[in-house]
């Protein structure tokens, strides 16, 4: 049972999509389908002019639909209501049993790029890059996010804060690589020649940011512009925002991430970042690939490890301990790094890297961080360098400690 938008028109897609949802609460369906014909316009799309906010206890299927966001607006496509509320969020605001879920060919699309980025945000009256984020969850318990395809997102796809007991499962992205020159003139159908050209920056996929634990990844594929899967405790425009819960810890802990098989352009198919007395722990990585679309571009890290560098940190930067407990195996990578080790790691397993025909090092101290960079009590199992230029293992000797190879290096 279900209740669709359909049966609900309102003056425009949004409202239509919001009636229902409200219409499945008072019912007792707690469930909406959106059909792939929208009967308001007779379509086969839904613009989305304004957030959708999403109740405790509500199921979104969305059946072959395509949902695009409108040109020029400045809003999530779907959030949790309680991001409504004012004032210090608590444990007692946490919604539960959220999911939106995909079947056949369910598309999200960023649509037309509206111009907002994190070099312009909060800046001439525009809004939080946070806004272009396509999902942001914050205090929820019980999310799942499953079988469907973001495209063109406008800043990072999926964001959550504080989410714990959640799904993530079968998502394919596709985000815009196209060219922009130095005066502003967008080439939609041009490779950006560098980083500074790429039209939509910082594209993410799957974001994990504070707060947030007890969650499975699984089967993430497609195309991002930046981190295809990161795992950032920081808590830098969280706490700006108030998306904080007092009663919830600001750790990300206990995940597991499955079957990475992505394209990251310059960045990382799954990022670990974390600053600012945040810790990062219990992770489990089993299976990332590198699926690099075009010669043109390459991927620097494979799997990357901390950072170093000031622009994450608002209070202080990580040390040893916090982050730890961090079991990575089953990488085939093509980026410079298969495994890159960018500041600490303590108490962990790396087993089975590949390093493909353009990987330049398995597991490493990355070169522009080698002085920060240092591991304690980790154990290397098999490493695999399939060309003549790779080294298995990059490490400056001084910072070595209590190094173990339970397997013969290939």
């Amino acid at each position: 049972m279900y209740i669709t938008p359909n049966e609900t028109i309102g003056k425009s897609d949004s409202e239509s999509i919001m009636l229902a949802v409200k219409k499945a609460k008072e019912e007792g369906v707690n469930s909406v389908l959106i059909p792939k014909l929208n009967e308001r316009t007779g379509e086969n799309k839904w613009v989305i002019e304004e957030t959708i906010y999403l109740p405790s206890d509500i199921e979104i299927i969305i059946d072959n639909a395509f949902l695009v966001l409108a040109d020029g607006v400045y809003a999530n496509m779907f959030a949790n209501e309680a991001l409504l509320k004012e004032g210090e969020r608590t444990l007692a605001d946490e919604q539960k049993n959220i999911t939106i879920r995909g079947i056949g060919g369910a598309c999200l699309s960023g649509g037309n790029y509206n111009g907002l980025s994190e070099s312009t945000s909060l800046k001439n009256g525009l809004p939080h890059i946070s806004k272009n984020t396509m999902i942001l969850m914050v205090n929820v318990r019980n999310l799942t996010v499953e079988n469907i395809r973001i495209e063109k997102q406008r800043w990072w796809a999926i964001t959550n804060i504080c989410v714990r007991d959640s799904v993530f499962r079968n998502i394919n992205f596709c985000a815009d690589l196209s060219r922009i020159d130095e005066n502003g003139v967008h080439y939609e159908n041009e490779l950006p020649g560098n980083y500074g050209e790429t039209y939509i920056k910082n594209a993410d996929g799957l974001d994990l940011r504070v707060g947030c634990n007890n969650i499975l990844i699984e089967n993430i594929t497609g195309f991002t512009e930046d981190d295809s899967v990161a795992l950032t405790a920081l808590g830098g425009f969280e706490t700006k925002l108030g998306y904080l819960v007092s009663g919830k810890d600001t750790d990300i802990h206990d995940v597991k991430i499955k079957n990475v098989a992505t394209d990251c352009y310059i960045c990382s198919n799954v990022r670990l970042l974390n600053e600012n007395g945040n810790k990062i722990y219990n992770i489990d990585i089993d299976g990332v690939t590198d699926m690099r679309r075009r010669k043109e571009y390459k991927s620097q890290y494979n799997v990357r490890i901390g950072d170093s560098a000031d622009a994450y940190v608002s209070t202080r930067h990580s040390v040893m301990g916090e982050i730890y407990n961090i079991s990575i195996k089953n990488v085939y990578g093509n980026g410079t790094y298969a495994v890159s080790m960018c500041k600490t790691l303590k108490d962990s397993f790396i087993d089975n890297i590949i390093c493909g025909e353009d990987c330049r090092v398995g597991f490493g101290f990355c070169h522009t961080h080698l002085k920060k960079s240092e591991i304690e009590n980790v154990t290397f199992g098999n490493i695999l360098c399939t060309n003549k230029k790779a080294t298995a293992l990059f490490l400056e000797n001084d910072r070595e400690k209590e190094l173990k190879f339970e397997t013969k290096e290939v």
